[in-house]
């Protein structure tokens, strides 16, 4: 699988991440997973839900949830 990941934030699989499916080309949403906990991620907009939703993550914002996903960012 190959995903569209916005290079301007952290790679999901150097967190352990595992791409679950391949992106969705119409909604540019990718999927991952990692011990138990799905995860999808919207590098357009900066968008990622897992157990709780966030929007416009930053970089490092993002590489917080990719690390602990229960993280809160802002």
């Amino acid at each position: 699988m190959s995903s569209n990941h916005d290079h301007q934030h952290a790679n999901p699989a150097d967190y352990g991440w595992r791409q679950r499916a391949a992106p969705n080309a119409e909604s540019r949403v990718e999927y991952y997973e990692r011990g138990g906990v799905k995860m999808d991620y919207y590098p357009t907009t900066g968008t990622g839900k897992t157990q709780m939703f966030r929007r416009h993550l930053s970089g490092q914002d993002f590489s917080r949830v990719l690390d602990n996903p229960r993280a809160h960012t802002g």
